[in-house]
């Protein structure tokens, strides 16, 4: 593919390595964004995602303290990997299989940012769901602790987790332990936050509302509703609604 990075990318949202976190938090959520470039004198000197800000707040060596006391400069990725805004799309494309990340900032009059969802929409897809699926998936259930969610999704690299209770009730992300955190941190008292967050539970977070994938469906029509939605996954469902699988804009970046 010839088109360049300058023809998809879009400008970033940055953010300053010495705000604090809790900012970092507020912008992500209100332009339901899971990365921000971070700057320091106007240059891009690292990156901060969604995940980096969960593993800081949901960390033991931090449990008692607040998500606005920490700054974007102690969770951030340094020196990110960077493309120019006259890059080829393919490099992007490649960055993405290889490198395991999930945003590229794009460099050229202002930064920019290249998405895995940008990626969707400039290519047509070829195949079917059961094709692609991944088929070794976590499932949670509506009690387990949102902090058993958080271990799952760092470990696996995995960015949701469909929730099971008979059937498919809800789906949690990344974003939802995100957000779930950063609330019960700034209003829980220190001295209480240890056994409170043993009763965090994840059906007080997820989402109910579950759209799911079928195994005939193809992978234009999949990435369709993740583009629109702006999904992350899908639970894959077979003809007796059971989970199946998981479908991710990963298998089909993966796809290409």
């Amino acid at each position: 593919m010839k088109r360049e990075l300058k023809e998809i990318a879009h400008e970033a949202i940055v953010i300053d390595k010495d705000r604090r976190l809790s900012y970092a938090v507020e912008e992500m959520e209100k332009n339901n964004i899971a990365r921000l470039p971070v700057t320091e004198e106007g240059e891009l000197v690292g990156i901060i995602t969604e995940r980096d800000i969960v593993e800081k707040i949901g960390s033991s060596r931090s449990l008692n303290m607040r998500t606005s006391s920490f700054h974007v400069s102690s969770c951030m990725t340094s020196d990110p990997f960077s493309l120019s805004e006259d890059a080829k799309v393919i490099e992007a494309l490649l960055a993405f299989k290889e490198r395991g990340i999930s945003g590229i900032p794009v460099l050229g009059e202002k930064i920019g940012i290249v998405t895995k969802t940008d990626l969707l929409k400039a290519f047509d897809f070829e195949g079917y769901v059961s094709e692609h699926m991944n088929t070794k998936f976590h499932a949670l259930s509506p009690d387990d602790r949102v902090i058993h969610a958080r271990r799952i999704m760092l470990d696996n690299d995995i960015h949701s987790l469909p929730v099971w209770d008979g059937e498919a009730v809800g789906i949690v992300t990344i974003q939802d332990i995100l957000i779930g955190l950063n609330l019960f941190r700034e209003k829980t008292p220190g001295r209480y936050m240890d056994n409170r967050l043993k009763e965090f539970t994840v059906d007080q977070v997820m989402t109910t509302e579950v759209e799911v994938a079928s195994l005939e469906e193809t992978l234009n029509d999949v990435k369709r509703r993740l583009v629109e939605h702006n999904f992350s996954s899908m639970p894959v469902t077979n003809y007796e609604d059971n989970i199946v699988g998981m479908i991710s804009k990963d298998e089909l970046i993966n796809a290409l």
